[in-house]
């Protein structure tokens, strides 16, 4: 099958692109990134979501399009440019889609569709998105639903990952890692809220299994592995990969959320990804847990534990990470990872 993968030089993108052609799928990949070395195996186009000719030059002859192409920084990104991409930029796509013929569609999307809830959230939770990114994924998916409603042999996967992490990724846990290894990590709280993650391998190996399940219609998934973790036990993973001393002294959360606030000030100000503001402490201490019993009711199976995923990631780290942490300071604008 010949498949386009728009945003195929992200973090998501590359693992997913590097299964796809193990598993003998011809590609095509669109992404607004300067083209670089990370395309090996198939060609790539540099272009934008948003240009109806650069989606129509890329997905020409294209059996499947999946869609990665997103806005999704914790700063510097306006309400404006996040409909931009997430919504915009979809209905560009499907209307490429229509023109074209191209029946097989997935999109990524966003557990932040539901909202915030302390309780489990499956497919089946109302909508309810607490931020501007949550929106937008939420009206591109709207809008397919729109597109699926206008031909109904259409086939169409809409993807809602949890926090995903792994190697080449410089995003929330990078920062977690790199904190613990230069010693600079305490625990706030008492670490016992439990975190929904997802090792990048599981979540491409998920969302191949699901494409080979794909029929008429509209399919949902939330991802994340399994068993979940609380913050304490993550971190504690992190630490003896590290061979760092045990967590010890935790941090009372009301006042390091109190302490940090100006930090919040200043990363907007500066446009920088600090390791430590209010926001960070708050959504590191909340409780975020998903069901991905779906995906599994599906026949899938998870290959790799949160242990597993973790040590492959902290290998990285030591290997290569580290010496590029400058990209997981850059903002919008700034280094790609």
């Amino acid at each position: 099958m010949k498949i386009l993968i728009i945003g195929n030089k992200g973090f998501i993108g590359g693992h997913l692109s590097h299964s796809l052609l193990n598993q003998g799928h011809e590609l095509v990949g669109l992404d607004i990134a300067a083209l670089g070395d990370r395309d090996s195996g198939y060609f790539s186009f540099q272009g934008d979501i948003l240009k109806e000719l650069d989606v129509l030059r890329a997905a020409k002859g294209a059996d499947m399009v999946i869609n990665l192409a997103a806005k999704h920084h914790d700063f510097g990104i306006s309400r404006e440019d996040f409909f931009l991409i997430n919504e915009s930029g979809t209905r560009n796509c499907l209307k490429c889609l229509t023109k074209l013929g191209i029946r097989k569609f997935v999109f990524f999307s966003t557990v932040a569709v539901y909202g915030t809830h302390d309780f489990e959230m499956d497919e089946n939770t109302p909508y309810n998105p607490s931020n501007d990114y949550g929106e937008s994924k939420l009206a591109g998916e709207k809008l397919i639903e729109d597109w699926a409603a206008e031909d109904k042999s259409r086939e169409i996967l809409i993807v809602r990952p949890v926090v995903v992490y792994g190697p080449q990724n410089y995003a929330n846990m990078f920062r977690l890692i790199d904190n613990i290894y230069l010693n600079r990590f305490f625990m706030v709280g008492d670490g016992s809220n439990k975190k929904s993650t997802a090792y990048v391998e599981n979540l491409v190996e998920a969302i191949l299994h699901m494409i080979g399940k794909m029929s008429a219609g509209i399919e949902r998934f939330n991802y994340c592995d399994l068993p979940q973790r609380t913050s304490l036990e993550i971190a504690d993973i992190i630490r003896k990969e590290l061979g760092r001393k045990p967590i010890k002294f935790k941090f009372p959360l009301k006042l390091a959320v109190c302490l940090a606030y100006p930090f919040d000030l200043l990363a907007k100000i500066i446009k920088k990804n600090l390791p430590i503001t209010a926001n960070r402490i708050k959504k590191f201490n909340a409780n975020t847990l998903y069901s991905s019993e779906k995906v599994r009711a599906f026949g899938f199976k998870q290959r790799f534990s949160s242990e597993d995923g973790l040590r492959k990631m902290v290998a990285w780290y030591l290997n290569e990470g580290k010496f590029n942490r400058a990209r997981c300071a850059a903002g919008p604008g700034g280094v790609k990872g």
